[in-house]
């Protein structure tokens, strides 16, 4: 069966998605693709990332940390195959993109989806799996002149994440001048939904905030 969990922070629902994966041999081992944090995160402490990573080792994935930047189709299929779940990072979506075209990762995400591989995508992560990823460009902040937006083509429609944090606010005033003329339909998640794809049919799920 055909699966993605496509999420806006991972951190808030990791433990939600867990529950709804069946582990080979009691373990996730799960490839932790940080190559969206290598553009235009300079001046970002990462304390996001951190903690979706340490919620992600909490809920039981076995992380490993991996980069698509300067890797080959083969290498992808050599380093990445035998993990039961690839997990893309957030961060520059436009970095993302581009290093998917040159290393394959498009073909070998596929691959892995048909086979049974299990895929998380965080912000950018979710992004990409879109057919047309150009509204995510409100939200980014690593821009290249001539960006081709298109994105993998894995689900019918563009997920658009944190919506109702103060930090992206001012960033979805811009969207208008890069969706207005979408034909592709948008979701608009907040930290604490998350996208259950399986085959042709989706599911948003609301994850209720845990008391402190």
């Amino acid at each position: 069966m055909k699966q993605l969990f496509l999420t806006s922070e991972v951190s808030g629902v990791a433990e939600d998605i867990r529950k709804k994966i069946t582990a080979k041999n009691g373990t996730l081992k799960t490839a932790y693709i940080t190559t969206p944090l290598e553009k235009g995160c300079e001046n970002d402490s990462l304390d996001w990332s951190k903690q979706n990573r340490v919620s992600m080792e909490k809920a039981g994935f076995a992380t490993f940390t991996y980069s698509i930047t300067g890797k080959k189709l083969e290498e992808l299929k050599q380093d990445l195959g035998n993990a039961d779940v690839v997990h893309v990072e957030g961060g520059s979506l436009v970095h993302m993109v581009n290093q998917v075209r040159i290393s394959g990762f498009d073909i070998f995400i596929r691959e892995f989806i048909e086979k049974g591989g299990i895929y998380i995508g965080t912000s950018t992560g979710s992004f990409i799996v879109a057919k047309d990823t150009a509204p995510g460009l409100s939200l980014e902040t690593y821009l290249e002149d001539g960006f081709d937006p298109k994105g993998m083509g894995l689900v019918n429609f563009l997920v658009m994440p944190h919506w109702g944090t103060d930090t992206f606010k001012e960033s979805y005033s811009k969207m208008p001048q890069y969706a207005y003329h979408m034909k592709v339909p948008m979701i608009i998640l907040t930290d604490i939904q998350y996208i259950w794809v399986k085959d042709d049919a989706i599911q948003i799920i609301d994850v209720p905030v845990k008391s402190t």
